[in-house]
């Protein structure tokens, strides 16, 4: 008996260690990035025309640290150990920026809030329906933009815009969230390239 139970001591203080020491999965936190990223954009003209980012606007189910996934029609799976390092709306506000400053090299390009007396060309408003990877593998962003002049609320282009994009790895397990969150960077760099067309297309201000 003694010896059954000095046997049944040594055995729970083997196992015991064993299962404090046990790990837990380690947080991965993920930013977008811009497409311009390897090659910083020109530096505007003295006399750039300049373009102001309003903060993005972001369904409640976006807004959290947590990287969100479609799980099926109305229903949405986070993952807590899959993290933003930044918060969502000023990732793509950032990526948008960046992206914008690329593509329009006469245009500076500048984020909210800025001094009342700065004057705009146009100030572009994004609002975001939907943006992250769904159930089938494929990641996708939804949402509205507008150009809006520099004081009224009154749109001088609206547009509607969706787009897909495959990850170059299959989405599912956690290791494959970083191609996942490549092909949301994509996404804002084929978003971003619609609006600066848009930008560059707009009739020449008016003289005062």
């Amino acid at each position: 008996m003694r010896r059954a139970a000095v046997a049944l001591a040594l055995g729970l203080l083997v196992a015991g260690p064993a299962c404090v020491l046990k790990r837990t999965p380690e947080a991965r936190f993920f930013a977008l990035h811009a497409v311009s990223e390897a090659s910083p954009p020109p530096e505007a003209p003295a006399d750039a025309l300049l373009v102001g980012v309003l903060p993005v606007l972001l369904p409640g189910h976006l807004e959290r640290p947590q990287v969100v996934t479609w799980a099926g029609p109305g229903e949405v799976k986070i993952d807590e150990f899959l993290r933003w390092a930044e918060p969502l709306d000023a990732g793509v506000g950032r990526v948008l920026s960046e992206n914008l400053s690329a593509l329009l090299p006469t245009h500076r390009v500048i984020r909210a809030p800025w001094p009342g007396t700065t004057a705009l060309r146009c100030r572009l408003r994004l609002e975001v329906a939907k943006f992250g990877p769904e159930r089938g593998g494929q990641v996708e962003l939804i949402g509205r933009w507008a150009l809006l002049p520099e004081r009224s609320e009154r749109p001088l282009l609206a547009r509607s815009w969706s787009g897909h994009r495959t990850p170059s790895a299959p989405v599912g397990p956690r290791a494959n969230a970083a191609a996942s969150v490549e092909a949301m960077s994509a996404l804002l760099g084929e978003l971003s390239h619609e609006i600066a067309g848009a930008i560059a297309a707009l009739p020449p201000p008016q003289q005062p």
